[in-house]
């Protein structure tokens, strides 16, 4: 496991992976299990820490580091086999502060047209694939838990309806690096993001732009509206 220089934040990295099929884009979702310090019992995209030997391999190249795991991770929980240079990166996020495990997360967006899955049944119990919108809805619902970054992708994803068409979304913007800033807003959580109105003051009453998720009776709400 590798840690930054910056407050011992952990390095991660996660696979995004798509597929296209005669009814439009699917998304692959491993269910960690239950047991799981982090996260257990949430739906995630394939992804895990940085190790010593992806520093290595990457031979001072720190975005190859991530790459390098991002393939690897998702080699051991889903079987399916990534070329480190067909990833596209298409975020960042990092542990709010107050929290006592923190990451900083590179994700990448990968093609996994004909690609057999299959869960290493230790970290992952389950997988699916589906419509992002799918997805979305069904986590609303509360019938799929899924934690803030991935209901963000998701959410991104839903306006994509093929692989071509969601590695352009991507690539017509900057590669945000997300600070999720965590106050109360009428007696519930929410995580600011940056471009939200309220993201600089800590105000969430703030009018204007949003970029932001509440965690509404257990189960988290993502909010978007452009300036």
């Amino acid at each position: 496991m590798v840690v930054s220089d910056k407050e011992a934040i952990r390095l991660a990295a996660t696979a995004v992976v798509l597929r296209d099929t005669p009814s439009g884009l699917e998304v692959l979702l491993l269910r960690r299990h239950e047991q799981l310090k982090v996260g257990g019992g949430h739906w995630v995209f394939p992804g895990g820490t940085v190790d010593p030997d992806d520093v290595a391999d990457a031979q001072g190249d720190r975005m190859q580091a991530f790459r390098l795991a991002a393939v690897r991770e998702t080699e051991e929980e889903a079987a399916i086999n990534l070329a480190p240079e067909a990833l596209q990166h298409i975020s960042y996020w990092t542990t709010p502060a107050h929290m006592g495990r923190r990451f900083e997360t590179a994700f990448f967006l990968a093609d996994g047209q004909g690609m057999e899955v299959e869960v290493d049944g230790e970290e992952m119990d389950a997988h699916q694939w589906g419509a992002a919108a799918d997805f979305v809805q069904s986590h609303c619902s509360g019938e799929l838990a899924l934690l803030p970054p991935t209901l963000v992708t998701l959410s991104e994803l839903s306006q994509c309806s093929t692989v071509a068409q969601a590695k352009a979304f991507y690539a017509a913007r900057e590669v945000p690096d997300i600070h999720p800033k965590v106050t109360d807003h009428q007696g519930v959580v929410c995580m600011l993001y940056g471009g939200d109105a309220g993201y600089c003051q800590l105000d969430p009453d703030a009018a204007g732009s949003r970029n932001r998720c509440y965690l509404d009776k257990g189960v988290w709400r993502y909010e978007f509206l452009a300036s």
